[in-house]
């Protein structure tokens, strides 16, 4: 029972739950990071992404058991290995994916919208979209979208389209940063382990999607900083945000680096094991803080 409890954990990949930050977004950055009620509702919306993504997480496994079996990391993970049945796998997706839709009423109106969205295009990624290149990073990028609007509907906040096209953006590049560490750790194998089309994933066409969409990243961001503030953000201070720009830019570069140097396969793996990349996600924390609340 016990075993079967710890693989069930490992199948929904709580790590991963961090990628739901971008739920919070909206309440930092548009003036509620004060306010308890928003905080409750937000809490809710970013628990039903994390319940939603766990659903996602088992549904993918279970349709790449057979390719994760032979790959040299991810045959360990309970299906892969047998740990955990095929029909236990589905039952606990549904199971997640019912939970997430009941937490995202609670967050309130426009919220389950969103979080059904996303189990929506994520379902349809994982029963084959991920196969076509580009299209795969495209919709993974329009999952994390959906999560920044659903943090907006939570806090009752208007987010701004320069916010969101940053989330898009910068989600774009973490997808792109990806697909590279696993072609740069398989080569050869890397269509073994995943059936996408790496004639279009090479090193080169890669590197360049990586460049293109980190500058993306970085520029609509300073955007952001420079535009005006929405219905109810903070306006005192604002002025000085565009200065945080300063480690958003030292961390995208970071982690380009690391990607190309085959050091990190995703921002979970960064967050664990590069102390600079930390520092500067910390150091921008505070300077936006600073700059909206100080």
């Amino acid at each position: 029972m016990t075993s079967t409890l710890w693989n069930l954990i490992r199948l929904a990949r709580p790590a991963h739950w961090l990628k739901n930050v971008f739920v919070l977004a909206a309440i930092v950055f548009g003036g509620r990071i004060g306010d308890a009620d928003a905080w409750t509702t937000v809490a809710c919306a970013a628990a039903a992404f994390c319940l939603a993504s766990s659903a996602v997480y088992a549904l993918n496994d279970l349709m790449d058991r057979r390719q994760d079996a032979r790959h040299p990391l991810k045959r360990d993970r309970p299906l892969a290995s047998g740990a955990v049945a095929p029909a236990t796998a589905v039952v606990f997706s549904l199971i997640l994916a019912a939970g997430g839709m009941a937490l995202s009423v609670l967050a309130g109106p426009g919220v389950p919208w969103a979080v059904g969205g996303y189990l929506v295009v994520m379902v349809a990624y994982s029963l084959g979209l991920k196969r076509a290149a580009i299209l795969d990073v495209l919709l993974i990028a329009c999952g994390f979208l959906l999560r920044a609007e659903a943090g907006g509907l939570a806090a009752g906040v208007d987010v701004s389209r320069w916010l969101l096209l940053c989330t898009l953006t910068l989600s774009l590049f973490l997808g792109f940063a990806k697909r590279e560490a696993e072609r740069a750790a398989l080569g050869d194998r890397a269509a073994e382990t995943r059936a996408v089309a790496w004639s279009v994933y090479t090193r080169r066409s890669l590197e360049q999607m990586m460049t293109i969409s980190a500058g993306l990243a970085i520029v609509t961001y300073l955007l952001y900083t420079v535009s005006p503030p929405p219905p109810g953000a903070p306006a005192e201070g604002r002025r000085w945000l565009f200065v945080t720009v300063l480690p958003v830019v030292y961390a995208v570069f970071r982690f380009y680096s690391l990607t190309l140097a085959g050091r990190v396969t995703g921002p979970v793996a960064a967050f664990r094991r590069d102390p600079p990349f930390v520092a500067a996600l910390l150091v921008w924390l505070g300077m936006v803080a600073a700059v909206l609340y100080g």
